[in-house]
């Protein structure tokens, strides 16, 4: 029956994750640079004499821009005023383009911006071109402070603010990356509305894939209590098997709540509940969940684990049943222990009776001998189970230590469930 285990971090399946991880370079926007000659320009004559057979071979058929380049470089000391630096620029980001070299382009890009000559309505996006740019070359500090330059500028704030992150997740700086993160989604809520799912899921996954455990559960609530699906509360049980070294007892009550919010997707979320549940104390739980198992086609019912579970959760169910009523005596007598009044609720849980199995645990909760950590969070279960929502709140926020994520989530879905 062994076959619940500790799992190694990051062995459930999390399918956040798993769509947000591959981003590569950046596509830079398209810009289009102004004719080479604009009005108002000033150019030495020099400086025409080098540069215009330059800009009318660029426009030509077939023209060898690698050659190009090395003429326009070698007439660099041409270039003297700033309309000059600026058309130099612009023909540097022009052939950069044509040959594929991203560092001539952010050479080309940074001269035109710094000549001062850019039209005042191109200056935000030349400015947040000039941050995909150094991203694409990996200068991410050059890049942070273009976005910073573009969301001044007032342009493509969201994405800037978002590339930002991510060249603090290059850099190693995983804090810096989150707390961008964190101030968009603290703005979006003060004013009113849910964060953006894709900002929750950039968050999440940023802290996942970097073992920040604490802020990975916080994601993963945001985005159960804002974008409730089977798939975000699955991320979010997910989340705390892998990183989480939890007893039998922990991941029972983990799983229950998989299966509360139809987010039990894979054969080992069935196989782990069947042990951790255990058909030697909870048959009838077994029984339903390994039922369930089969019908979702998780489970094969010849497996020789399920067959078991399957046939001795089936016989012993009856006589469990038969023995409530002794369970609860015993449970209830002077000076009974508190870990027999949590079994008897326990016991109740099992055949979903949550208002018998609340009391039972409220019960063992004022005996001196209660795990409280166990005894208040099958008591909000069973608050769940029996529809008393409010209450279910209440006492799975007081819980502490090694479960409190575990009852965070459980506190998510009851708040709910209340609507």
């Amino acid at each position: 029956m062994a076959r619940f285990a500790f799992f190694p971090a990051k062995s459930s399946s999390f399918a956040i994750a798993a769509a947000m991880m591959a981003m590569g370079t950046l596509g830079a926007t398209a810009i289009a640079t102004p004719a080479y000659a604009q009005k108002q320009a000033k150019f030495s004559k020099e400086f025409l004499a080098a540069f215009q057979p330059i800009d009318e071979a660029i426009k030509s058929e077939n023209p060898d821009y690698a050659a190009l380049r090395a003429q326009a470089e070698a007439a660099k000391d041409k270039v003297q005023s700033d309309d000059e630096r600026f058309f130099y620029g612009s023909t540097m980001y022009t052939l950069g383009g044509k040959l594929d070299d991203i560092a001539l382009q952010v050479e080309g890009m940074n001269m035109m911006l710094d000549s001062g000559k850019v039209p005042e309505a191109n200056v935000p996006q030349y400015t947040y071109v000039a941050g995909q740019l150094a991203f694409n070359t990996q200068d991410w500090a050059a890049a942070r402070a273009r976005f910073e330059q573009a969301i001044a500028l007032g342009y493509e704030v969201e994405q800037a603010r978002a590339l930002i992150a991510r060249t603090y997740s290059e850099e190693g700086d995983y804090t810096a990356a989150l707390q961008t993160v964190n101030d968009q989604i603290n703005e979006q809520i003060a004013a009113g509305g849910a964060p953006d799912e894709t900002l929750l899921k950039r968050g999440l996954t940023t802290a996942y894939n970097n073992d920040l455990f604490d802020d990975a559960t916080n994601y993963s609530l945001m985005l159960v209590k804002y974008y409730p699906t089977p798939t975000t509360w699955g991320d979010a049980v997910a989340i705390q098997r892998n990183f989480g070294q939890w007893s039998d007892a922990e991941m029972l009550d983990l799983l229950r709540l998989a299966r509360a919010a139809n987010a039990m997707r894979e054969q080992r979320d069935y196989t782990d509940y069947i042990d951790a549940a255990n058909f030697r104390r909870l048959p009838a739980e077994v029984a339903a969940v390994t039922e369930e198992g089969i019908s979702s086609g998780n489970l094969k019912p010849d497996d020789t684990f399920v067959a078991e579970a399957r046939r001795e959760a089936k016989a012993r169910t009856a006589g469990l049943k038969a023995d409530l009523g002794a369970l609860e005596s015993d449970a209830t007598a002077s000076g009974a222990s508190a870990s027999l009044a949590v079994a008897a609720g326990d016991a109740y849980l099992n055949f979903d009776n949550g208002a018998k199995a609340a009391e039972l645990y409220e019960l063992a909760l004022t005996r001196p001998d209660v795990d409280r950590g166990l005894a208040l969070t099958r008591l909000g279960i069973a608050q769940v189970k029996a529809g008393n929502y409010a209450a279910a709140q209440e006492t799975l926020d007081t819980v502490q230590g090694q479960r409190g994520s575990i009852a965070k989530l459980w506190a998510a879905y009851a708040k709910q469930q209340a609507g």
